[in-house]
């Protein structure tokens, strides 16, 4: 299976924050080769790649199943389905979204509002909160209660598309492409087998609500170093340099107070060495990803964050380059393989 491949199979998957049941079984059979694999208690996927030696060092690496989407929050009379957010949602995209509720069985339908002709000149002006807005799923409300429950979760209807040469848009590819990473990464540090440290692999559940998965897949054992992936800003019309990576420039390697400094210079070093290209990430503070909690884990784990450059992260149609998810992964085994010398 390709990286596209890889990667499709994850993002047609519903994974909703809390409800990551889909796409968490098409993960753990893209693990199963790489080693023995865990359901932890919060549902988060935890694959034993490489066993610990002695005293050597234990690396976890981290990516996140889940994504952003709706709860079912309420029925009304008519049968239309009201819903919160679940993570962070744009809402000026949700009028005319197509979704998929996953009740007893996949229930589709597309969110819509009042039209601005009934609502007037503030309809052009103003973008509904979602609370006024409502999924159409054709079936009155007899019919959808034997379909769907309250708390049952939505989830963009999209599938992952080739774009022009490398690059993929479609939902979830935050951080499906993190996946997707580590995936490649594990295979080529499993055949590599590097002498003396241990490597687990940690799909981690809810990052999108509170990074719990990875807090309490993280405390599961005593890492001494971690590699968190995820996605960040790519450059698009609009977006301040300065805070965005290139798509098709490689990974964005992480600097920050939180994140090891060692760690980031051995990355940078490593990617000049090997001809890797790659972009330095400067964030003065926390990071926003599950980097921030892995970091503090038990007595402290020295970790590093590696995005691949998105577009349009949180919406339907994210867009990311193939290219920068292999380079990505090379770059974390090479890091690995040079840990055990």
């Amino acid at each position: 299976m390709d990286t596209f491949d890889m990667l499709k199979t994850l993002c047609d998957a519903r994974g909703v924050s809390g409800s990551e049941t889909a796409v968490r079984s098409a993960a753990a059979s893209l693990l199963a080769p790489l080693g023995p694999v865990e359901v932890t208690p919060l549902g988060s996927l935890l694959c034993h790649v490489v066993p610990a030696a002695d005293n050597g060092p234990r690396v976890l690496l981290d990516a996140h199943l889940d994504e952003v989407g709706f709860v079912v929050t309420a029925i009304d009379d008519a049968g239309f389905v009201k819903v919160a957010p679940v993570g962070g949602i744009d809402k000026r995209l949700l009028p005319a979204s197509q979704v998929v509720i996953s009740g007893s069985q996949p229930v589709f339908g597309v969110i819509g509002c009042l039209p601005p002709h009934l609502s007037g000149m503030k309809g052009y002006e103003e973008i509904p909160d979602i609370d006024k807005l409502y999924i159409d799923t054709g079936y009155d409300r007899e019919a959808l209660q034997e379909l769907v429950s309250l708390g049952d979760r939505a989830s963009y209807r999209t599938e992952l598309q080739q774009l022009l040469g490398s690059r993929v848009s479609g939902k979830s590819l935050d951080d499906r492409a993190g996946c997707v990473v580590q995936l490649l990464a594990a295979a080529q540090i499993k055949a590599a087998a590097p002498a003396g440290v241990g490597v687990d692999l940690l799909f981690s559940s809810l990052e999108e609500t509170g990074e719990q998965g990875a807090k309490t897949g993280a405390f599961g054992a005593d890492y001494t170093h971690a590699v968190a992936v995820d996605v960040s800003f790519g450059m698009s019309p609009g977006c301040d340099a300065d805070k965005c990576g290139e798509l098709g420039k490689g990974p964005m390697i992480g600097y920050s107070p939180i994140l090891d400094r060692d760690m980031y210079c051995t990355f940078c070093a490593l990617a000049q060495k090997q001809g890797i290209p790659y972009q330095p990430e400067i964030m003065g503070g926390l990071t926003a990803s599950n980097a921030d909690a892995i970091a503090v884990s038990r007595a402290g784990v020295r970790t590093l964050l590696v995005s691949v450059p998105q577009r349009y992260m949180h919406t339907p149609v994210e867009v990311v380059d193939l290219q920068d998810i292999e380079h990505t992964a090379a770059l974390i085994a090479a890091y690995v393989s040079q840990l055990a010398q």
